[in-house]
């Protein structure tokens, strides 16, 4: 087993790192619990012009993150160990101190047909020529976020931001070393759950603490089985070093979960039906009532 999948001590600093449309927003409100509030710094760009704020690739541009960090005075910034948003790969070497990414993938053909209908919800669609696009469009087009976007954010390449400019072999092998270098864990969508208890069992936290709801799902967008067999042979073609990235993830985060076996395994079934639980509540309790219904439930 690599030595690089030995990961078993927590970093000075947790980065987040978002990848839009990949469950990332669930896994923060779950990881997010483990830091007192004053340990979190959240990369918020709600009201900045995108133009100021978001590299090509949609995420958060670096000087922009220089700002941020920049507001906060010398010993406020020490106490930081959790960061999150939609951050680009490479923010770790603008910090004084050891950091480590986490993050999930998604299989392409989700992710992609996510991305684009949650674009429709939120009335942001994507535009062609001045127009919104169709579905056929977007696919079919030279968009980032169309093609081998996650193998884009995480080969940490700034070109690959332009569109028209394709993932390369080479980008590929650059993205899977990032993640054995510089990643706790990434994992794919399917695992998230096993994620957020790997990353409780390297920082030693209750079990009460990975408390969560999910958010932002994409509502009214079809099936992958409702879409043409054309289309989605074409995302898989525009998206063949993501599915490469995707299958080595899987494997690879199967055998880091073999190094916290058999207790993930517990953890994880009690979690379902804890979780089951708090979500039957959830329907109808305040998010206090639930929060201590999970500590009471949830061991230490």
């Amino acid at each position: 087993m690599p030595a690089k999948n030995r990961v078993t001590s927590a970093p000075d600093i947790l980065i987040h790192l978002h990848i839009p449309k990949t469950g990332g927003t669930s896994l923060n409100s779950t990881v997010q619990h483990g830091f007192r509030t004053d340990e979190v710094l959240e990369v918020n760009v709600f009201g900045i012009p995108e133009t100021e704020q978001r590299d090509g690739l949609g995420l958060i541009r670096n000087d922009y993150f220089q700002r941020q960090i920049g507001s906060y005075a010398g010993e406020d910034l020490k106490g930081i160990r959790y960061i999150t948003g939609h951050l680009p790969f490479g923010l770790h070497r603008l910090l004084k101190r050891q950091a480590k990414y986490f993050s999930v993938i998604r299989h392409p053909v989700d992710r992609v047909v996510s991305d684009f209908f949650f674009g429709i919800q939120s009335n942001e669609p994507y535009h062609i020529n001045g127009k919104p696009m169709e579905f056929d469009e977007f696919v079919e087009s030279e968009d980032v976020r169309s093609c081998d976007y996650q193998a884009r954010v995480f080969s940490g390449c700034p070109d690959l931001g332009t569109k028209g400019v394709p993932v390369e072999r080479r980008h590929l092998d650059q993205a899977k070393r990032n993640i054995e270098d510089d990643f706790l864990a990434v994992a794919p969508l399917e695992r998230m759950t096993e994620l957020a208890l790997l990353i409780r069992h390297i920082y030693r936290w209750p079990m009460r603490r990975l408390l969560t709801e999910y958010k932002l799902k994409t509502r009214s967008r079809p099936r992958v089985n409702e879409i043409s067999s054309r289309l989605i042979k074409t995302i898989e073609v525009r998206n063949a070093f993501d599915l490469e990235l995707y299958d080595w993830v899987q494997s690879r985060f199967a055998t880091q979960c073999g190094l916290f076996e058999p207790q993930l395994s517990r953890d994880r079934r009690i979690y379902g039906i804890v979780a089951g639980v708090l979500n039957e509540a959830g329907q109808v309790l305040p998010w206090q009532v639930r929060k201590r219904l999970a500590q009471v439930l949830f061991y230490a």
